[in-house]
């Protein structure tokens, strides 16, 4: 994230707490410090107050992954992921909190393509699960589209990937 101030009503990810949209900006006094803090409203209807200064160490981004922007990551090439299960996990942890707006999806194309040559773990299933659904509700709020059209039109294109690639692969829901 740059260092311009996130704008109330722009809707944005936290890496833990997921999608949200600025309500606002607002000043804490903390031992005689002011401090400037985000104040999130959460998809799931909690209230975050983030400090600005931390936000972009946080990993807290603008969220722009619509539908298009998803394909198009999609179906660009795979890299391989870690073959040892515990260096995969770290490596997933990793781009779950990453605050690079394409990483999410590249980590899918990834786990999907691993798919066609190895079966996938139930913790890749689990990841993979979740980051489909996370991609959903982004592409939901970016592009203002109901949150199930969403994800069929993703899932539409992981079907399109392993069929290409000739492979049953994970289906996700």
């Amino acid at each position: 994230m740059s260092a311009d101030l996130l704008q109330p009503g722009e809707p944005v990810v936290h890496p833990l707490f997921g999608l949200g949209v600025i309500e606002g900006v607002m000043t804490r006094s903390q031992k005689g410090q002011a401090t400037d803090y985000y104040t999130i409203r959460l998809s799931g209807d909690g209230l975050l107050s983030l400090p600005i200064a931390q936000a972009e160490a946080i990993g807290l981004r603008r969220a722009v992954n619509g539908l298009a922007a998803i394909v198009a990551c999609l179906h660009s090439p795979a890299c391989p992921l870690p073959d040892d299960t515990r260096e995969r996990v770290v490596e997933l942890s990793a781009r779950w909190r990453a605050s690079q707006p394409q990483v999410l999806i590249e980590t899918v194309r990834d786990l999907v393509n691993r798919s066609h040559t190895r079966n996938l773990t139930p913790a890749d299933k689990k990841w993979l699960a979740g980051a489909h659904e996370r991609l959903s509700a982004e592409a939901a709020l970016v592009d203002g589209i109901d949150r199930e059209e969403a994800r069929a039109a993703i899932q539409r294109e992981i079907e399109q990937l392993k069929q290409r690639a000739g492979s049953p692969g994970p289906h996700l829901r």
